[in-house]
């Protein structure tokens, strides 16, 4: 079984910064603790980490990985740039049944509501849990073929 956890960077601070550099502000680690709490309850898969290279998603990341396992974590600045189709190019490029992408607006939206077959936005700091039951690679994956974990 395949199994893809999308979650979208918490809230970020004000554009003082160039956008790269703009770090989760006080309302998103609000958000990030009340995502963390709702992870570690839910017994949250160990999986591989894919993580735009992005100020504020690698504090998202490091923050919910405080007290979730992970496989390994690889940072990636491409994320940062990709669209929503590239999005699921890369994904279809790696081998773990598990992946874990913490990662922007639009592209996290339009990969969710590629592989779903509906239409999803996601709000800062939310996760949307996809999984294929009978798949096995994810070459195999589609469009609208995939399943949502509540």
């Amino acid at each position: 079984m395949l199994q893809l956890i999308l979650i979208r960077h918490a809230h970020a601070g004000p554009y003082t910064l160039p956008d790269e550099a703009r770090g989760v502000s006080e309302r998103g680690y609000q958000e990030l603790e009340i995502l963390r709490e709702y992870l570690v309850q839910k017994a949250f898969p160990e999986g591989l980490w894919l993580v735009s290279g992005a100020v504020r998603t690698r504090e998202t990341a490091a923050y919910l990985l405080e007290k979730i396992p992970s496989k390994q974590v690889l940072f990636d600045q491409d994320w940062y740039h990709a669209t929503g189709q590239a999005y699921v190019e890369k994904i279809r490029g790696h081998e773990d049944p598990i992946l874990i992408l913490v990662a922007h607006n639009p592209s996290i939206s339009f990969v969710a509501s590629h592989f779903l077959g509906e239409s999803i936005q996601m709000d800062t700091a939310s996760c949307v849990h996809l999984y294929w039951p009978k798949a096995s690679s994810w070459q195999d994956v589609i469009g609208g073929s995939a399943c949502l974990l509540p």
